[in-house]
């Protein structure tokens, strides 16, 4: 039965990556998705040295002669393909390997399954960055199995593991300045325990704690080169007419899109984020993110057993992992609305992180680092009675309900759509909403 509810799962990614082939290459001249996005994609170093241009450089470097929206359909079509590939590969990889969790893991809002049939977020750049993770993740799944390798090879992959993370701390920043706050703080968690688990080899240690005051230098470079309106024109009128026309067919003289982000101020983004403190339909924020974090919850719970931890002590590992995540993404909730888009990015994170870390070895800096060491006497007690008896009442309450408790789940993760940014989708329980008409009548 477990292997049948296994087939299952590989059937549900197999039907999500060919959603997507449905929308990107089945019809490669077209565009089936986001205009924004693909302008986004389109940013490029015409005009200069302009933060998010490296992918508008790589697309023209690999477009030839059959256009930019072939070539990022492709490169999108990739990036979703390779993140199905590898999310999946990680969750082999893991002991415990249960179906349920796999499940919810791929029908979260924000997850594989709603990416594809939702079209939405498949498309963004931070996908290139749950890449870069997914591929840590497996360079520590090699080292971090002690039966896998030689200890001499053990340490070349770590160092292999060390210098990529290390290379992806430049770059990715170059595609979007968000990476220092998306996918970033998982893989440095990775990096930071690999470099502990050779503590001879310093140099690895020296090079994980370079790369925060890299990502710092990276985040100040693309805020010096952030644009304004003029780069956005002229950036906009290199693009060929029929790009602009396919983005914009109104008004194609008008940058907009992703391109017409490059000229917006700080001031402009704050704003906009403070209308979505205002607005009557924050609660779905709140929400979601409630939502999400229980389905996680649960898929922590069900594939985490097998490693010699009561489930309170293995939940409370992963909800420190999962907090100090959430945590290091909230200045992008500051400077940007796409909250889903965050949501989504922090979700990805996590499962990752949990699929080749099922007995949380890697662990967070502690929070109580932060507290003046006067006060942190006091509180430390408290706060680590207080995490200890939460996940013990949460592990409690699943194991007595799990099956109440997955089909809740399932039923959210199938009605509740998550929006990308900005509440103008309409209900987030639109799936729901017409069998409930239906119903009451």
């Amino acid at each position: 039965m477990k292997r049948t509810w296994s087939y299952l799962i590989f059937v549900l990614v197999g039907a999500s990556i060919s959603l997507v082939w449905a929308v990107t290459m089945s019809n490669p001249a077209h565009l089936n998705w986001s205009t924004w996005a693909y302008s986004d994609w389109l940013i490029n170093y015409d005009t200069g040295f302009i933060r998010r241009g490296m992918s508008g450089w790589l697309i023209q470097s690999m477009r030839g002669g059959e256009g930019d929206v072939s070539a990022v359909n492709l490169l999108v079509f990739a990036n979703y393909a390779s993140l199905s590939v590898l999310l999946m590969w990680t969750w082999l990889r893991s002991r415990a390997r249960n179906p349920a969790a796999i499940a919810l893991a791929i029908l979260v809002p924000g997850g594989l399954f709603q990416m594809a049939i939702g079209n939405a977020f498949f498309f963004r750049k931070e996908i290139v960055f749950h890449i870069a993770l997914g591929i840590d993740c497996i360079l520590y799944s090699a080292i971090a199995r002690t039966t896998v390798m030689a200890e001499a090879r053990k340490l070349r992959a770590a160092w292999v593991l060390v210098l990529l993370f290390a290379a992806q701390s430049v770059l990715m920043p170059l595609l979007h300045e968000a990476y220092a706050f998306i996918s970033f703080p998982a893989a440095w968690l990775i990096a930071r325990r690999v470099a502990a688990m050779f503590p001879q080899q310093r140099a690895l240690g020296r090079i994980v704690k370079a790369t925060v005051l890299v990502q710092i230098v990276m985040f100040v470079v693309c805020a010096m080169f952030k644009g304004n309106p003029e780069i956005a024109n002229q950036m906009w009128h290199t693009l060929a007419p029929a790009d602009r026309s396919l983005i914009s067919p109104d008004s194609p003289a008008v940058p907009t899109g992703g391109i017409s982000a490059i000229g917006w101020s700080t001031s402009f983004n704050l704003a906009g984020v403070l209308h979505m403190f205002l607005a009557g339909q924050f609660w779905i924020w709140g929400f979601a993110g409630a939502g999400i974090a229980g389905v996680l919850v649960l898929v922590t719970l069900w594939n985490g057993r097998g490693y010699g931890l009561a489930d309170s002590e293995m939940l409370r590992r992963h909800m420190a992992q999962l907090g100090f995540l959430f945590l290091a993404s909230t200045p992008m909730y500051l400077l940007g609305v796409d909250w889903g888009r965050w949501l989504s990015s922090v979700t990805i994170s996590y499962l990752l992180l949990l699929f080749v870390d099922g007995g949380a070895s890697v662990s967070p800096p502690g929070v109580l680092q932060l507290v003046p060491q006067r006060l942190r006497r006091r509180v430390s007690g408290a706060f680590d009675f207080t995490a200890q008896d939460v996940a013990q009442s949460v592990s409690i309450s699943t194991g007595r309900h799990r099956k109440a408790l997955f089909l809740l789940a399932l039923f959210f993760c199938l009605t509740f759509r998550a929006p990308e940014c900005c509440m103008t989708l309409g209900s987030p329980f639109y799936r729901l909403k017409p069998v409930l008409e239906q119903i009451f009548r």
